[in-house]
């Protein structure tokens, strides 16, 4: 088997959960939501790439893994397609290092009664915030 094959096979089986669609990356957040909160903690607490959004006039976290691909349901697979597929859906760019949303992520953390396992993770920017809140709305 030559090396090009595998990895085009590769590609394959970590895109065939990928959301298609805006409507999908709702469909993923919704059911985030109606997780239990040591649910939804167990989830975030070991994310890295987090898209953000206006829940209950609240800002809430979601790891990149679990909003794109389209069970709904946190995948092993590899985050960069993640985070790609997301950006691509989104017409955004990122994600970034962000102070402020570092210690928001915390409080949400807190909020759901727990913290973090890691200290540094990336954002997406103010736009993608508002273009899935406007979503979420919709």
């Amino acid at each position: 088997m030559n090396k090009q094959y595998t990895l085009e096979r590769e590609n394959v089986r970590y895109q065939k959960n990928l959301a298609d669609s805006r409507k999908a990356l709702v469909k993923n957040i919704r059911a985030f939501e109606k997780l239990s909160k040591k649910d939804r903690l167990d989830i975030v607490k070991r994310g890295e790439y987090f898209a953000v959004y206006i829940w209950d006039d609240a800002m809430h976290f979601i790891p990149a893994r679990w909003i794109a691909y389209g069970s709904g349901t946190k995948s092993n697979d590899k985050t960069v397609i993640a985070v790609n597929r997301i950006n691509k859906l989104l017409g955004v760019e990122g994600p970034e290092a962000k102070k402020s949303l570092e210690k928001a992520l915390d409080f949400y953390c807190e909020s759901l009664g727990g913290e973090p396992v890691r200290k540094n993770h990336l954002f997406w920017r103010r736009d993608c915030i508002t273009k899935l809140t406007r979503l979420l709305t919709k």
